[in-house]
């Protein structure tokens, strides 16, 4: 009789430490799942907090366009309720599809170092384009995108 009792009580203490090791595990996995919709959420509203437009000029490609330089110069203003972007480098540019490296950005306002609602950025990229081309722009932050297409001189 004996016997069985030890048996069960090994079999008892096994259960035990299995439940605390399973009981941990799940634990941090809610943790770490409770962190991703976090993250997750914070990520959504940063989206829907941020709105901007390309207000360059599509008429005067001339002002958009410096083909001595090479250099096609974006001005995007700060539509939205926050500031999208902590720094100004952030920004994704396409031109015609291929992803363009900004060669610099610059907030236009002044006394101001942070693109925040109602100002403008400057967006300057390097890139040789075609005379006589309609060219197709997206900017791109936090996931919201707009565009602008002109045709250069």
């Amino acid at each position: 009789m004996a016997s069985v009792s030890s048996a069960h009580l090994v079999l008892f203490i096994a259960a035990i430490l299995f439940s605390a090791a399973l009981a941990g595990a799940l634990t941090d996995s809610a943790t770490i799942i409770g962190d991703s919709v976090n993250d997750a959420a914070d990520t959504d509203a940063a989206h829907a907090n941020t709105a901007f437009s390309v207000v360059s000029d599509p008429g005067a490609p001339n002002s958009v366009y410096n083909d001595t330089t090479d250099t096609l110069t974006i001005l995007v203003k700060n539509t939205g309720d926050s500031t999208p972007l902590s720094d100004p480098r952030d920004i994704t540019v396409l031109v015609d599809g291929e992803y363009q490296t900004p060669a610099s950005t610059a907030v236009v306002s002044a006394n101001a170092d942070t693109w925040r609602p109602g100002t403008l950025l400057r967006v300057e990229v390097t890139v040789d384009l075609a005379p006589n081309t309609e060219t197709r722009v997206v900017v791109d932050t936090n996931g919201h995108r707009d565009h602008f297409t002109f045709t250069t001189s």
